[in-house]
């Protein structure tokens, strides 16, 4: 039975992340069984208790550095998981090298590093550029979830490790019904179009979460609709979606309940139109094909926006009410070609997700077969 350590931003509750994670074990797990293989996980979790628990992987704390050098002594190969890991804009000042440190010490204890389906930067402080360059050299494989991302590594001098531009692995995450999805969704007003709104903090935004309002109320009022908010990361975001609730003139309806994030896709799919600054909020949407507008916070919001064929979102300071309903009522009258297209579009990019997982396993193994 092969074992991988896993490290990525788990165990800390944000919706996005955790379905990366749930994604990259099962598409790994499937592309393994293919070839009769077994694997093992231990994953590098800030609640490595909740983790074990609910995946049923083995989990260790993610600066526990004792435990997480045993299990990389124990362990075939390190998969560096997914998401926006190495940039220094949105997440903490030290999180690049933290991430690129586990590459080292993985490479130093002889394991194949793998950095998988990452978004990469922005980059901005000359010395995490400098890491990224001396460090990612040093990995095994690499792959990237689009274009922008694999040029930034490239501009930071990164061009030993083959690079492949790939799918968020979230594309190939199933659906799950359950009692917690089943009760959030018979709140919900039947036999009116609903509105998915996800926001998140953004303090350099201004007044984003006004014009967010602005343009629900318009939306809820023209169509009419349902205004249903949902926090994709709880503990940042349920502040933001009540604060958007208070700034509504339209009733609406919060998600309160952390749900898992295959329990999300099953709410996604029950809504109709998406508003969205979070990633994952995007991507859980476009699996529904359900018409969405997104708001730039993020180089990765409009490399995703790009890929699906939708417009260029706008930043938090530039968002106005007007074009955002305008945007969407534009994607609403043409909703049945726009779900098409959407669904095409995700089942190509969940095809890619599981071929990545398939040409990971190939690099890992080689590589632990050329070390022994």
């Amino acid at each position: 039975m092969k074992h991988l350590v896993i490290s990525g931003y788990y165990g800390f509750g944000n919706a996005g992340d955790e379905a990366i994670l749930c994604s990259i074990l099962a598409l790994l797990r499937e592309a393994a069984g293919e070839t009769g293989e077994e694997l093992r996980f231990t994953v590098l979790s800030a609640d490595p208790a909740a983790t074990a628990e609910k995946l049923n992987v083995q989990a260790v704390g993610r600066t526990d550095l004792r435990r997480i050098i045993g299990a990389m002594r124990q362990a075939d190969a390190f998969l560096s998981g997914g998401g926006g890991l190495l940039q220094d804009v949105t997440g903490r000042s030290l999180s690049v090298a933290y991430y690129l440190g586990l590459v080292l010490l993985a490479r130093l204890l002889g394991l194949p590093a793998i950095l998988y389906a990452q978004g990469i930067g922005p980059v901005t402080r000359p010395f995490n550029r400098l890491l990224v360059r001396l460090l990612a050299n040093r990995a095994t494989f690499i792959s990237v979830r689009d274009e922008g991302s694999r040029r930034e590594l490239r501009e930071m001098g990164v061009t030993r490790p083959p690079v492949t531009v790939t799918a968020d692995p979230v594309f190939a995450l199933a659906a799950a019904d359950s009692p917690k999805a089943a009760a959030f969704l018979e709140k919900l007003a039947p036999g009116v179009p609903r509105i998915g709104i996800s926001v998140r903090p953004w303090p350099a935004g201004g007044r984003y979460l006004a014009e967010i309002a602005a343009a629900a109320d318009r939306l809820a009022a023209e169509l009419p609709a349902q205004l249903v908010l949902i926090p994709l990361y709880p503990a940042k975001d349920l502040p933001a979606c009540r604060d958007l609730a208070d700034l509504l003139q339209s009733p609406s309806v919060i998600l309160e309940e952390e749900l898992t994030p295959q329990e999300l896709l099953t709410v996604f799919a029950n809504l109709n139109l998406v508003l969205a600054m979070r990633l994952h909020a995007l991507i859980f949407a476009a699996r529904a094909g359900l018409p969405m507008v997104g708001i730039g916070y993020d180089p990765k919001v409009e490399a995703l926006l790009l890929r699906l064929g939708l417009a260029k979102p706008a930043p938090p300071a530039e968002v106005t009410g007007g074009q955002l309903a305008a945007d969407a009522l534009l994607l609403w009258s043409g909703r049945e070609d726009t779900a098409r297209r959407l669904r095409e579009t995700s089942v190509t990019a969940a095809a890619e997700a599981r071929r990545l997982a398939r040409e990971t396993l190939t690099f890992a193994w080689g590589q632990t077969e050329n070390r022994q």
